[in-house]
């Protein structure tokens, strides 16, 4: 058994673990504020007609039926699908008259997602 000691209070603890039973609760309340801080500030951004649409109950069954259709995989890549992107942006007219068309989403994994979005360049496989 490899030992080691805890990130935060140096406890000894069992490897590969980073942390104590009790740090481990204090780290994941801190990374779930640091989220809902991250999350309050990219909705603040956003116009509040596609919060209230990506909060739906409508938007929220039809892109699960898409997950669970592709058996949560990406369409693209095949690795693990956790989004569901519209192939038509919702933020033209056309789109979102489209918002709710079941044949207008792909699943997709974060990786294709963001490349589709070209907020970074997809990872070579």
């Amino acid at each position: 058994m490899i030992m080691k000691l805890c990130r935060r209070c140096k406890k000894p603890i069992m490897h590969p673990l980073s942390y104590c039973p009790k740090c481990q609760e204090i780290y994941n309340k801190n990374q779930l504020e640091l989220q809902r801080k991250r999350d309050k500030k990219y909705n603040e951004k956003r116009d509040p007609k596609y919060k209230r649409f990506y909060n739906s109950k409508e938007w929220i069954i039809l892109k699960e039926k898409k997950l669970q259709d592709t058996q949560y995989t990406c369409e693209r890549c095949k690795k693990l699908a956790v989004e569901v992107h519209h192939i038509k942006p919702i933020q033209t007219d056309d789109g979102w008259e489209e918002r709710l068309n079941y044949f207008n989403l792909e699943s997709l994994c974060i990786d294709c997602h963001n490349y589709r979005h070209k907020r970074f360049q997809r990872r070579r496989r």
